[in-house]
């Protein structure tokens, strides 16, 4: 009798065992590989951000040092292309570059550059869903004792 009580618990352990088994593939699959995906993200956004940002201040810079405003928003738009080239990405991701503001003494250019970027990239498959728009401004002062060329 005692053996078939044994052999029951045992029988009993082992389908734990199996159900404990089946559980840990579920929470990986479904729990921790999407979460660890979506982590494995986060550089690629903060990087996003910080071209954005970078290219925002080198074209507003380039603004307020140009002689015309014409002239500074051409500088200012190779100089956008060119940080967003430096920094890995394809060119085609830039989608605008906003002026706002005015060559005068004392004033301020504010420049907004717009990238679209996508969510999610998978390795293997390249961009999963759609992209966002990820825009950052930056705001240069115009000097106050500077001469403007007509």
């Amino acid at each position: 009798m005692n053996c078939c009580l044994i052999l029951r618990r045992l029988v009993r352990e082992e389908r734990g065992a199996a159900y404990a088994a089946v559980e840990m593939v579920l929470v990986l699959g479904i729990i921790l590989l999407p979460l660890l995906a979506g982590i494995a993200q986060l550089p690629r956004w903060v990087d996003a951000k910080s071209t954005a940002d970078l290219a925002a201040q080198e074209a507003a810079r380039q603004v307020v040092l140009a002689e015309s405003l014409d002239e500074g928003v051409a500088a200012a738009h190779a100089v956008v292309v060119t940080v967003v080239e430096n920094r890995g990405m394809d060119v085609g991701v830039l989608e605008d570059v906003v002026f706002e503001g005015d060559l005068v003494r004392g004033g301020t250019v504010t420049v907004t550059v717009t990238l679209r970027v996508p969510p999610v990239v998978l390795p293997g498959f390249g961009p999963v869903g759609g992209t966002f728009g990820l825009s950052r401004s930056a705001t240069e002062r115009v000097d106050d004792y500077r001469q403007i060329g007509e």
